[in-house]
């Protein structure tokens, strides 16, 4: 499975300006990823996830639906974190300058991919 994840990862990331690409599962476990050395990605998937649920609770607060996706504008780039189907979060930072529409759209073709992927792989 982790081998079909890097697969899909690593055609994901050469969409260019994409610096680090990780699946975790929603509680926060690690299951694939490429990011930078400087970069721990246990770390990164367990406060993504934490920060996933609590846009969950947020959006139960007021009411509007699950939250498809939180995104995290900083200074030098751009966190993204969606959905991978009811198992899974993918985790994407991007430069600054990426254009969030096609990157979104990226994104959602590639979080199917892998919901399908673990889906099949829990079957």
């Amino acid at each position: 499975m982790q081998a079909n994840l890097m697969e899909i990862l690593t055609g994901f990331k050469i969409t260019g300006g994409i610096e680090a690409a990780l699946v975790a599962s929603r509680s926060g476990v690690h299951l694939a990823s490429l990011v930078p050395a400087r970069y721990n990605p246990d770390t990164l998937a367990a406060i993504c996830s934490a920060v996933h649920s609590a846009a969950d609770i947020i959006s139960s607060q007021v009411e509007q639906g699950t939250p498809h996706r939180v995104v995290i504008e900083c200074e030098h780039c751009k966190l993204v974190m969606t959905k991978a189907g009811e198992k899974a979060l993918f985790i994407v930072l991007a430069s600054a300058n990426s254009n969030l529409g096609p990157l979104f759209m990226k994104m959602d073709t590639t979080a199917s991919k892998i919901e399908e992927l673990l889906g099949d792989f829990h079957q």
